[in-house]
């Protein structure tokens, strides 16, 4: 019978091997690939199940801190390289792995868990709600013309040691205005933003990193990767961007005619970007900028009061709601939540909900943009119109929350 349990060192090599496998992909065997996993991964937050030796299940918690409405970082668990092997689906592996998982967050106190989901089917049975949301975002560059031309001559490519600490910096900034951002270490800075192997370029050019502001004073960066393309001698390159973070309405205009003016280079997408960023209202032609909803960062209340306290709230208000968890019963009850000035009380209580809901829901209104009249008329929020009215303005933000990358 297998088990599940964290892995050691002695086990590193075999678990870098069986994740890639679990997502029908090779294991990097590069020089210093070992060296990057432990960089970032902590053997006591990796687990596996193991058969017979083998590991035929992988799972695992990342230490970040979560931006939440106001501004605060609270600790959150990040779930991360779940897997099941083929040989070994539909035994409970899953269940057990995510069981494992959820016990290591509790035993930390962490009152959050948060994932991405290769699959989005799967999660949400075990307490996990989509929390934010994102747009795939693609345009013709030849189609797009700026409403306001900016001058692109603030804007300079760096080399990556030279523009890592200038990223550090405007990244540090916008984090704390922007719900759903997470901490980044320096090895996480180092692991997922400079290190460029060439496994990670998928055909595409090497990383460049673009830089809006003179010397240190930096209000803007863009990375991206470049790919040529040509048809019948007509260039039809593309521009494939991972990340845009701009403080500054001047930085993101200045950033985005750079991006839009790259020579040769006709397609731009960016997998990645916030549902409500102003591109659209900044060119001559929004249709031009084709956008697709996807879902982002899935949210796991562990301690229902310590999270729902530690957000902040647009909107002043008192509601009971009763939280349903399927996976651990520990947090079933009813909660009465106070919100005065903006700030938050929440106690269990005995008394009669005016909502009920399961914690997928709770997780998928935390950050301020879930919608709780949607979730009503899905019929997975009961209560009376008023009070599911009230939850809806108690949680909703004016600015919806957005996490900037996967994990």
């Amino acid at each position: 019978m297998w088990e599940v349990r964290a892995i050691t060192d002695d086990d590193v090599d075999l678990f870098r091997k069986r994740v890639p496998m679990g997502f029908g992909e090779d294991p990097s065997d590069d020089e210093g690939a070992r060296q990057r996993f432990t960089d970032v991964f902590e053997n006591d937050r990796m687990f596996a199940a193991f058969d017979d030796g083998d590991i035929i299940g992988t799972g695992g918690a990342l230490s970040f801190g979560l931006t939440v409405p106001g501004g605060a970082t609270v600790p959150m668990a990040g779930t991360t390289v779940i897997t099941v092997q083929p040989t070994h689906r539909r035994r409970g592996v899953l269940r057990a792995l995510m069981g494992s998982h959820l016990d290591e967050v509790a035993d930390r106190h962490e009152p959050l868990a948060g994932l991405w989901a290769s699959e989005s089917s799967i999660y949400g049975r075990f307490g996990f709600g989509q929390a934010t949301r994102r747009h795939n975002m693609k345009l013709q560059t030849t189609s797009v013309t700026m409403r306001s031309p900016e001058t692109r001559g603030a804007v300079r490519l760096l080399e990556a040691d030279v523009a890592e600490p200038l990223m550090h910096s405007v990244y540090n900034r916008i984090r704390p205005t922007m719900p759903g951002m997470l901490t980044r270490a320096d090895a996480w800075w180092r692991v997922r933003h400079i290190h460029d192997g060439e496994r990670a370029r998928g055909g595409k050019s090497s990383r460049r990193y673009a830089v809006y502001g003179d010397g240190d004073s930096v209000d803007g960066y863009v990375t991206y990767r470049q790919k040529g393309k040509w048809e019948d001698f007509i260039a039809q390159g593309e521009v494939d961007v991972s990340e845009v973070m701009a403080a500054t309405p001047e930085a993101h205009s200045s950033l985005w005619s750079f991006l839009t003016n790259i020579d040769l280079f006709t397609t731009l997408e960016w997998w990645n970007a916030p549902v409500d960023d102003p591109l659209p209202e900044k060119v001559t032609d929004p249709r031009r900028v084709r956008r697709a909803l996807e879902d982002g960062l899935w949210i796991r209340l562990m301690d229902v009061p310590s999270a729902l306290e530690a957000r902040s709230y647009e909107y002043d208000g008192t509601i009971s709601v009763q939280v349903v968890d399927g996976t651990r019963p520990e947090n079933d009850g009813v909660y009465l939540l106070e919100v005065v000035d903006g700030r938050a009380s929440c106690d269990r209580v005995n008394e009669r909900p005016d909502v009920s809901c399961g914690i997928d829901v709770i997780g998928q209104l935390y950050l301020g943009g879930g919608d709780a009249l949607a979730l009503a008329a899905a019929g997975r929020l009961d209560g009376e119109p008023a009070a599911v009215n009230l939850i809806h303005r108690l949680f909703r933000t004016d600015r919806p929350p957005w996490c900037p990358e996967v994990f």
